[in-house]
């Protein structure tokens, strides 16, 4: 027990900045999660709040919760271990090189403490991911820490069904986006579904099983979690949010606005209560599926408001990829889905000193907003102009980043390239590129930050053909996007549009009953507009 607490504050703060003082939630609540761990009886009900918060990637307040842990009782391995998880992050962003430095200082200040066979093995996979602090070799890490965890899991489940839900963590971590069997998902979920059967409300089961069924024709299989997780986990907004992810791939659009709402409170409550440096920064992942969800009902006032809500966020708690993609996706959201190609076009940042060079693919969704709404409204050059933007940031992202950010942003280019070469008239080469951006994006599945691409690239593809009068295959496209994401609303109107102009006026007029019922709570022009023309073709 020779570990004093001063030793693992000065390495906490040498790497990073030192954790601000939070105001824990109560921790007998009754969602807490049991984990057998050799820490006195004073602070076990506050390192099982501290797992609990791990498992709905609750990363402040656990971080906070396993900070204060130490300082109490600095002899407690296992609070190395779950400050050591804080920083990992499992299913965001990878560690940062000074987070990988922190990770491994952390764990190895447990190897003079007492610790169980369990416990050494839990900390033993943990330095298998933070051997090493080059991000270019994150993908192995993470593979290399599930093998690790496959064998804790293989030891201990009988005894500690946290094994196997961290396992079922590991899986999800280490999968591979080009995979379209989910072979890790599908046996992340049978591991979850294990633990369920006796643990029906844990939260990290319900949790993990959104992510592991958060693809296009998968997502029914948790619908069922999605509904009981945010209960399950009251005091989390990231809880609150993660059924939305379920609601959103079911196109289950009233579902999402309410569990998003739920979300966005919690984390402005959340905010105040932990007295944070800036808005929790789980608000504004919230904010961008409320956004989507907004504009897929037509709900564009409630959409504008937003929008200000979200410029009047100067500055969050902690400024990462997911602020970076929600300050750049919104309002290009809210242009692009409205069809404003000109207000597209002349997109001014919400942020103009966010840390943009750190996250160029977030960027990358500025430009493209703005180069496809100049090529749509006939500005040619700007359009070029943009491109040539994109160009520049695909230069610059590191080899560390992720396959779906490079993808996406070449994507970006390939799609605005499509509708300038349309504009000149070169209707063949447009299509070659549209089918090329379509073809990229389908190939990799989305990151879970985002409710979907900011504008499909299958869908403008669709939105190519209909223009070039081939309503055929225009529509063989928007059913295509409809698989994949279920009432969306532009492809719905798309569809309608190019059944009519394939001579189906009974398909047709199917696509415009769900467009009457997907809109009648929307507000402004374009709800009036999709309404009247509804009611008219009845």
């Amino acid at each position: 027990m020779s570990i004093k607490f001063p030793i693992f504050i000065s390495v906490f703060c040498l790497l990073s900045s030192c954790p601000t003082a939070v105001a824990s939630q109560s921790a007998d609540a009754e969602s807490i999660v049991p984990f057998e761990n050799s820490c006195t009886a004073a602070v076990q009900a506050q390192f099982q709040y501290g797992i609990t918060m791990l498992h709905s990637f609750e990363y402040p307040e656990a971080t906070h919760v396993f900070t204060r842990l130490i300082e109490e009782e600095p002899g407690c391995a296992m609070a190395y271990w779950g400050a050591a998880m804080s920083i990992w992050r499992p299913l965001w962003a990878p560690p940062s090189e000074a987070e990988l430095r922190q990770g491994a200082a952390l764990l190895a200040l447990t190897r003079p403490l007492e610790a169980s066979a369990r416990e050494r093995a839990y900390i033993e996979a943990l330095q298998v991911f933070y051997a090493g602090a080059d991000q270019n070799t994150h993908r192995a890490r993470a593979l290399a820490y599930a093998d690790a965890m496959a064998g804790v899991y293989q030891d201990y489940y009988q005894e500690d069904a946290e094994s196997a839900v961290f396992y079922a963590l590991a899986l999800l971590a280490s999968s591979d986006p080009r995979d379209k069997t989910y072979s890790s998902q599908f046996r992340s979920a049978g591991v979850l579904s294990w633990v369920r059967e006796y643990q029906p409300t844990h939260p990290g089961v319900l949790h993990y099983l959104i992510h592991s069924y958060d693809f296009p024709g998968l997502a029914h299989l948790a619908l069922s979690a999605a509904e009981r997780y945010a209960e399950a986990a009251p005091d989390s907004a990231h809880a609150q949010h993660m059924p939305s992810h379920i609601f959103t791939r079911l196109g289950l659009w009233e579902q999402s606005l309410s569990s998003n709402h739920d979300s966005t409170r919690s984390a402005a409550l959340y905010t105040e209560r932990a007295n944070l440096p800036g808005h929790y920064d789980e608000g504004l992942h919230s904010i961008d599926y409320l956004m989507y969800a907004m504009l897929q009902t037509a709900r564009d006032e409630e959409a504008a408001e937003l929008l200000l809500e979200l410029a009047a966020i100067d500055r969050t708690d902690t400024e990462n990829f997911k602020v970076g993609y929600t300050y750049a996706s919104a309002p290009a959201r809210y242009a692009l889905e409205r069809r404003a190609w000109t207000e597209a076009a002349d997109l001014r940042l919400i942020r103009e000193d966010f840390a943009w060079d750190d996250f160029a693919f977030a960027l990358s969704i500025h430009h493209f907003a703005r180069g496809l709404g100049a090529a749509r409204s006939g500005q040619i050059e700007r359009a070029r102009v943009e491109i040539d933007n994109i160009r520049a940031l695909q230069s610059t992202m590191p080899a560390s980043t992720l396959t779906y950010w490079k993808e996406q942003v070449q994507v970006h280019i390939d799609a605005i390239s499509a509708w300038v070469l349309a504009a000149e008239g070169k209707t063949d080469l447009a299509l070659l590129s549209a089918r090329a951006a379509a073809d990229l994006e389908d190939a990799v599945d989305k990151h879970p930050v985002t409710p979907g691409e900011v504008l499909p690239a299958r869908e403008l593809l669709a939105d190519l053909l209909l223009q070039t009068d081939a309503p055929e295959g225009a529509l063989a496209e928007y059913q295509a996007v409809l698989r994949n994401s279920p009432n969306r609303l532009n492809a719905l109107i798309g569809a309608s549009a190019a059944a009519g102009r394939s001579g189906q006026p009974a398909l047709a007029d199917k696509y415009r009953q769900l467009i009457l019922k997907q809109v009648a709570n929307g507000s402004g022009p374009r709800a009036q507009d999709l309404l009247a023309y509804s009611l008219e073709a009845e």
